[in-house]
C-alpha cells in the first residue's frame, strides 16, 4: 500500500474509481486472495516534472472461482508523482486504461 499517495485513485473493473488507499486495499487483497501472480512491463514513460505517465502490460496468472487458473493480462496506465525524497509513488492506477473498448 505505500506504492500509493493516501488520496490515491484505482480505477476498478467496473469502471468505478475508487479513491485512497484504504479502498484500494481490499482491491489488492483480493489479488493476493486469488493467488495472483503478475510479470509487468513499462512500455512507455511520459514525464513532466514530477508526474510521470507509465504505459504498464501486465501478464500473469490468478485462480478463479472455479479454483482454475487462468492467464490474466492488464493494459495499464499509471500515474505518478515524485516524492519530496526521490521516491514515487500512484496516484492513479486504471489497470485496464488501454483495453480495447467494446462498441456500446
Amino acid at each position: 500500500m505505500e506504492l500509493y499517495e493516501a488520496n490515491a485513485r484505482f480505477v476498478a473493473q467496473s469502471a468505478d474509481t475508487i479513491i485512497g488507499r484504504e479502498r484500494i486495499r481490499p482491491v489488492l487483497a483480493e489479488l493476493i486472495r486469488t493467488n495472483t501472480r503478475l510479470h509487468r512491463r513499462v512500455v512507455r514513460v511520459v514525464d513532466v516534472g514530477d508526474i510521470a505517465m507509465l504505459y504498464t502490460d501486465f501478464l500473469g496468472t490468478t485462480i478463479d472461482a472455479a479454483g482454475q487458473t487462468v492467464e490474466v493480462r492488464s493494459h495499464a496506465i499509471e500515474i505518478l508523482r515524485r516524492q519530496p525524497d526521490g521516491t514515487w509513488k500512484l496516484i492513479v492506477g486504471d489497470p485496464n486504461g488501454r483495453a480495447e473498448r467494446q462498441p456500446e
